[in-house]
């Protein structure tokens, strides 16, 4: 491992565990099969519309009744999300939360939730945290480089 020593010495890599890695794939919106999204889901309520050959599968294209967004729970401070929370909106459960983790590249907790489609960016609404209604906003599918610029880097 003569690469990862050389990363390690120049101070240029620290190990971390999945945790770390799960935090990072929820700040840049990517899915997780399995977890975010099921056979259940179309690509269109994943927030996946635009991987979608339309011209191929015009079918597919329809406004879907629910949709995998991103919350931003709470404020900076840590807060005990496994996923499976109740999501309220107008005083009513209106959707699951399905991963979530805190974001330590953006400082907050950020939560992937199924919703209804018509809560759009902005949208406040409150998570079920431990029994603790939560204010949580509705935020872009993308909290971290949204652009792409530094993985193209």
């Amino acid at each position: 491992m003569p690469v990862w020593d050389a990363l390690r010495e120049a101070g240029r890599a620290e190990p971390v565990g999945y945790q770390a890695l799960d935090s990072l794939r929820i700040e840049k919106g990517y899915r997780y099969f399995g977890t975010d999204l099921t056979a259940s889901d179309t690509p269109f309520e994943a927030g996946l519309g635009f991987c979608v050959a339309k011209a191929k599968h015009p079918e597919l294209e329809r406004d879907p009744a629910t949709r995998l967004r991103t919350l931003v729970v709470g404020g900076e401070e840590y807060q005990t999300l496994y996923g499976g929370e109740a999501v309220h909106a107008g005083g009513e459960v209106v959707g699951r939360v399905r991963s979530a983790a805190y974001g330590f590249t953006v400082a907050r907790n950020v939560a992937l939730a199924k919703v209804p489609a018509e809560l759009e960016e902005g949208v406040e609404v409150t998570v079920d945290v431990l029994g603790e209604l939560v204010p949580a906003v509705v935020a872009p599918d993308v909290l971290y480089d949204p652009a792409n610029a530094r993985i193209r880097a």
